[in-house]
């Protein structure tokens, strides 16, 4: 074959590992358009492109994801407890055997991609980052492709359903009071035995600085999705919108946009380097945008544990007792001698802690689904849905998907949209719910199978003309319990509320509707707090729209009178306590799942939570606090800088300009646009929209941005080209060829 070219930049310079008949041009932000005669030779490119522009970005991943971290990048401590989390998880052992399970055209596909990485990675060489720190690379494999798809199933969406769940054991542990966190968590506490519980070992809780590791993983934890059908738009096609949500300050951005045409085919939008996937985008028949249900697929266990005259470790069922499986892990770091962690584990999960620390007693073990068989298939699903012909069968690719779980929102050409839920979802005991432990011992706990995927929530060409989710809690009646968080649904009623009233949608109003600041949690629990507010507050309040622009001072009362009425509330001893409540109420350990729980408290008339004390005088309390504070606009309390992902933050990093000036962040967590600064404990970090896509089914274009660019390098102009779009607003053209159409400009 003749070599390929990557045009757009460097002169034409043709590329001598580029073997292929591929040519690979760059539109203005730098996005790449690769054009070959096969689906194979595409993401061959695609790979090629991956190891160019993020290198650094999916080699430091894959170390992450196989608990090498601290051995290949650095003995740092945080790295060191993230390698020992995901090694006593065991998710570098199952991936070798995934790819037998995967349909022969998929194996093909993958191997073309990973091909394409290594010709890449020979081309580029050592980035900075990896001759700084002596980082050695191996080849790309399927292999490493499962582990970048378990970094987005475990490491970024199953553990923060985990940590919700540590959150609720150390309330129960800490004393509250069992009926108050029973009313917290109605119908979700019922089956837990608070006082086998409270003698559990076990509860670790992952620093801030590991949590800080995991955050740079793709983590879909809070998303927009909708569409609309032809009669409610303007162009009588359908208009899908997407926005996942997850940490956007760190630079490179976590997506990496790309456009792959093969013969009369094409797929673009947002692919996850490392993997051939495109996490939002389209087709030429089809698109979809995808949001995380938070479902539930963890569950802690209890386990009564002993040890043997023989020195063997054991656990009970009824009156029995069994030995553990062991396995010894060799935990490395990079210049220092390798330490070993012995994992203790049986059919049930694996024990969180090693119990010859303190001996005989309860303790807790951790099990996922996504550590059966057959979990790699998720890989195929997402390479299929890049074939489905119709939204139809986009949503039977979905629905058999089996990690992460998700809902998927797609449309297609021929006017049709639909909604699909995915994942592998633990059937549990009738009335559990799954947020809080149970004893192991007793058999009628233990997981019986899977739900099946057609239980699985779905919609197809609903009357109302169309279809929106938001990390809402997706539960149906009469059927299987999904979610065991209590979930915020403030994103998705507002999202409703402007869809109803929509006609002859265009683009430009998709756009609109991504970036709106309403906050209806302001809205209705403002009403429930200025009654008792001092006179000031409801001056200043009364006639606020309810918006989280920057320039707002009423955003910053609020939020501050809405934070100290949870503290006052919620934050007594026999509460959450005064520490607990402070930290899971603001930006240094937000809770949503806190935060949703305690506004239901908040709308009833009669709660525990105040029996013995004055509701009133309490927000009363709350309200004069919030009024001795300094009095600032949203944008300079909701704030944020762009930070490198590899060397921002540090003295060198801000000495060679790796850290930007401050921006003001608009928005909220129950704000469409969820704008969330977080101080965790050695840098800000945040939550918002990491790419903007909406795309007409009537046109060949989507509309795009991302907090960030294609590139890697602090020095590229490709390193934040989207930025500026992202900040302001704005949105660029999409499409399979790159010249732009007048004909498909958004309307004005």
């Amino acid at each position: 074959m003749r070599p390929g070219k990557l045009t757009g930049i460097d002169n034409h310079m043709e590329f001598s590992r580029l073997t292929r008949d591929i040519t690979i041009e760059r539109n203005e932000a730098g996005v790449p358009h690769i054009t070959a005669t096969t689906l194979d030779d595409a993401l061959y490119g695609l790979g090629y492109m991956h190891a160019t522009d993020r290198l650094t970005q999916i080699l430091f991943a894959r170390a992450i994801a196989s608990g090498k971290a601290a051995e290949s990048i650095a003995a740092r401590d945080e790295l060191l407890e993230t390698d020992r989390f995901f090694r006593r998880i065991g998710l570098h052992r199952n991936q070798p055997r995934e790819r037998e399970y995967w349909p022969e055209d998929v194996q093909r596909q993958v191997d073309h991609y990973c091909a394409g990485v290594n010709d890449g990675m020979k081309a580029t060489g050592y980035t900075w980052p990896m001759w700084a720190i002596g980082f050695e690379a191996a080849a790309w494999d399927p292999t490493s492709v499962l582990y970048i798809g378990n970094l987005l199933s475990f490491g970024g969406l199953a553990v923060s359903q985990l940590e919700n769940e540590r959150i609720v054991i150390a309330l129960i542990q800490s004393g509250g009071d069992e009926a108050a966190l029973r009313e917290l968590f109605p119908d979700r506490l019922e089956h837990v035995d608070f006082e086998i519980l409270r003698q559990a070992r076990g509860v670790k809780k992952l620093s801030d600085e590991a949590l800080e590791v995991l955050m740079d993983l793709p983590r879909l934890a809070g998303s927009n999705a909708w569409v609309v059908n032809g009669r409610l738009s303007k162009s009588g096609s359908p208009i899908l919108s997407s926005d996942p949500h997850l940490e956007t300050n760190r630079l490179p951005a976590i997506w990496y946009e790309a456009v792959l045409r093969w013969q009369d085919n094409y797929v673009m939008g947002a692919t996850l380097p490392g993997c051939p996937l495109v996490a939002v985008g389209r087709t030429k028949k089809v698109s979809w945008g995808v949001t995380y249900m938070k479902g539930d697929t963890t569950d802690f266990f209890i386990e009564d544990c002993r040890k043997n005259a023989e020195g063997k470790w054991q656990y009970r069922r009824d009156e029995s007792w069994i030995d553990f499986q062991v396995r010894d892990e060799v935990i490395g770091a990079k210049g220092k001698p390798a330490t070993m962690m012995r994992v203790l584990e049986n059919p049930q999960g694996t024990l969180e802690v090693d119990p010859e620390e303190s001996g005989d007693g309860y303790y807790l073990s951790l099990a996922w689904t996504g550590m059966q068989p057959r979990s790699g298939m998720a890989i195929a699903s997402w390479l299929q849905m890049i074939s489905a012909e119709n939204a139809a069968e986009a949503l039977d690719v979905a629905k058999g998907c089996p990690q992460p779980t998700l809902c998927w929102v797609v449309s297609d050409v021929y006017g049709n949209i639909g909604m699909q839920g995915n994942g592998r979802f633990p059937r549990r005991r009738a009335g559990f719910s799954g947020l809080g432990p149970v004893a192991a011992w007793d058999a009628r706990n233990h997981w019986q199978g899977v739900i099946p995927a057609d239980q699985l929530p779905r919609i197809y060409n609903p009357e109302c003309g169309f279809i929106a989710t938001a990390n809402e809690d997706i539960n149906e009646a009469n059927r299987p319990k999904l979610v065991s968080q209590t979930l915020p649904d403030y994103r998705k009623r507002r999202i409703v509320e402007v869809l109803e009233q929509a006609r002859e949608v265009s683009i430009e109003d998709m756009q609109t509707l991504q970036y709106d600041l309403v906050s209806l949690q302001a809205r209705e629990i403002l009403p429930i707090l200025l009654p008792y507010a001092p006179q000031a507050i409801r001056d200043k309040l009364k006639d606020w729209d309810h918006r989280f622009d920057p320039d707002s001072t009423e955003a910053v009362l609020f939020q501050r009178f809405y934070r100290n009425t949870l503290l006052e509330i919620f934050g007594h001893e026999r509460g959450m306590g005064p520490k607990r409540t402070l930290y899971l109420v603001t930006r240094v350990g937000f809770s949503s799942m806190i935060i949703a729980a305690c506004d239901e408290i908040l709308k009833k008339d009669l709660s525990l939570w105040w029996q013995t004390r004055d509701k009133g005088e309490m927000i009363r309390t709350a309200g004069e606090k919030a009024l001795r504070e300094k009095e600032m606009t949203w944008g300079q309390f909701n704030s944020f800088h762009f930070t490198d992902r590899f060397f921002g933050g540090g003295r060198v990093g801000r000495l060679l300009g790796f850290d930007s000036p401050e921006y003001p962040m608009p928005g909220c967590h129950a704000t469409v646009f969820q704008g969330h600064v977080l101080q965790t404990a050695t840098r800000e970090s945040t939550f918002a929209p990491s790419y903007h896509f909406v795309t007409d089914m009537a046109t060949d274009v989507a509309w795009t941005n991302l907090p960030g660019g294609p590139s890697e390098s602090r020095f590229s102009r490709y390193y934040k080209s989207d930025v500026p779009l992202w900040l302001d607003g704005d949105y660029k053209r999409l499409a399979p060829k790159s010249e732009p159409n007048p004909t498909d400009q958004p309307e004005e």
